[in-house]
């Protein structure tokens, strides 16, 4: 025997022969190698044990009293548990007819006796190996297939995933439709609620200046005009700055960059609000560092809105003191584009008040409650600070000094001109006013010098019956050497800001 011959163990083998001498050779030579080896020597025997325990093949003689090898195999074949099982024929008959019969009937080979045992152990090694690579072959067919199946599973759910988000992509579209459709209305409602709230108050404020000039007017009507006038005045700046903030919130704001004279802004602001600060006694300093470039490219709008909410927030909390305002620079050379990191310091001796900020927005956490409204104003008017700084890549830093009031920094980015460089060394500017104002300005003052009187007086009436149309002919007469002074103005009347026209135009039309 060859001794080389791969072994299958534990694989049970059914004999099924009526020769007794057969069984005992073929039983000892299997069991040799490691087979389990049953043997019967008729059919109804065969069934029995074959029900009881199922064999993995069988040895199967053709010629049995009662029923016969093929019929065996016949009925084994209809079994659907035995129809799988490997059946080998053995027998003496050697007539072609015989063997291709035993194929028919579903056996798998055909051994003739006599037989010799390596080719009996090598057909049985030979069929065990294909029946069991045919269950390894079922199993994986079974596991793709239910592999198949949580495929499509998945499939049908991923299917019904996108159909669900396709369903919540339209529903978002359509909630996102809707509040930009209501968002449209509030914008188009606040615009036609600002104009019809401006008009009145603008004209409130006109007549409130012509009645200042009545000289024959008692000093309690005086009195009267003048809270008048404040209060329109705080109500007008109310108005601009919630529709400022809306604006920012609807994200509809946007810089408008240009080049311009810093200096002149700023001498322009601080000519406004140092006779507001004198009015309440209150000592008013600024101070412009040597590094502050004079020409920038920038919006000026939103920093000149800046810097007149941060001085007005400033004398409004102060009662007695002094408000500083300091403006300073760092240059940032590493940017791509020559940028200058402006900072604006505001110090003020006033009421210390807390804030905090929380979602997004400032809020009061402490304030002293004779003036809460006061303090309303202030959130709004530094939420619309802290808007305008972020959009022009800043951002403002409030500060509380126990016994000595408040610092606000607030840093915004600006780009230098190209004629910038020669200005970095100029002498800064420091003055202090702590009497009487002059009553001109810097800006209003140069423009004298190349403007009429009677164009004065024209503007200021305009102002005072809030004509924007008529103001803006004006303003085209505006030199181009005063086009910074010029586009405030213009900026001022289309936001029916007439009261600051009528303001820095007063003194000059009296």
């Amino acid at each position: 025997m060859n001794s080389e011959l791969a072994i299958l163990p534990e694989s049970s083998i059914l004999i099924i022969d009526d020769s007794t001498d057969n069984l005992r050779v073929l039983s000892k030579t299997l069991t040799a190698y490691g087979y389990d080896v049953r043997c019967v020597t008729h059919s109804s025997m065969a069934f029995v044990s074959i029900q009881n325990a199922p064999p993995d093949l069988i040895l199967l003689d053709i010629r049995m009293p009662g029923m016969d090898g093929y019929e065996v195999c016949r009925q084994l074949k209809q079994n659907l548990a035995t129809q799988d099982t490997p059946v080998i024929f053995l027998s003496a008959l050697d007539d072609v007819k015989d063997i291709v019969k035993a194929f028919q009937v579903g056996g798998v080979d055909y051994i003739t006796k006599p037989f010799q045992a390596e080719e009996v152990l090598a057909r049985i090694q030979n069929q065990l190996t294909i029946q069991t690579l045919r269950k390894k072959l079922f199993e994986q067919n079974q596991h793709l297939l239910q592999e198949i199946d949580e495929r499509k599973k998945f499939e049908q759910e991923l299917c019904q995933e996108i159909q669900r988000r396709i369903l919540i992509e339209a529903s978002l579209q359509d909630a996102k439709n809707a509040a930009e459709a209501a968002n449209c209305v509030k914008s188009e409602f606040l615009a036609q609620m600002s104009h019809e709230l401006r008009t009145p108050l603008n004209a409130i404020l006109g007549f409130t200046t012509l009645m200042t000039k009545d000289i024959s007017s008692t000093s309690t009507h005086q009195q009267y005009v003048e809270t008048i006038d404040e209060n329109a005045r705080r109500l007008l700046k109310l108005i601009n700055n919630i529709l400022s903030v809306t604006r920012a919130e609807s994200s509809q704001l946007s810089l408008d960059e240009h080049e311009f004279d810093l200096h002149l802004l700023l001498d322009s602001v601080v000519a406004l609000w140092q006779p507001k600060a004198l009015e309440k006694g209150l000592q008013f300093e600024f101070q412009r560092a040597a590094e502050v470039p004079q020409y920038i490219y920038s919006d000026e709008s939103k920093l000149r809105q800046i810097l007149m909410n941060l001085l007005d927030n400033a004398i409004q909390i102060t009662e007695k003191g002094s408000v500083t305002i300091r403006i300073d620079a760092e240059e940032r050379i590493s940017f791509p584009d020559e940028t200058c990191n402006l900072i604006i310091e505001v110090r003020d001796t006033g009421t210390k008040i807390v804030l905090d900020e929380l979602d997004g927005a400032f809020q009061m956490v402490s304030q002293p409650k004779s003036n809460q409204k006061l303090s309303q104003e202030l959130r709004l008017s530094l939420l619309l600070i802290r808007q305008f700084a972020q959009l022009m890549g800043g951002n403002i830093v409030f500060k509380s000094c126990p016994k000595q009031g408040s610092i606000i920094y607030v840093h915004v980015l600006v780009r230098l001109t190209q004629s910038i460089f020669s200005q970095l060394h100029s002498k800064s500017s420091t003055y202090v006013v702590q009497s009487t104002p002059d009553e001109g300005t810097l800006t209003v003052e140069t423009l004298k010098l190349v403007m009429p009187n009677d164009w004065f007086m024209q503007l200021h009436q305009a102002a005072v019956k809030g004509f924007d149309q008529q103001i803006l002919h004006l303003l085209q007469k505006i030199p181009v050497s005063h086009a910074s002074l010029a586009k405030t103005l213009e900026m001022w009347t289309h936001n029916f800001q007439f009261d600051r026209i009528v303001e820095i135009t007063q003194h000059v039309a009296s």
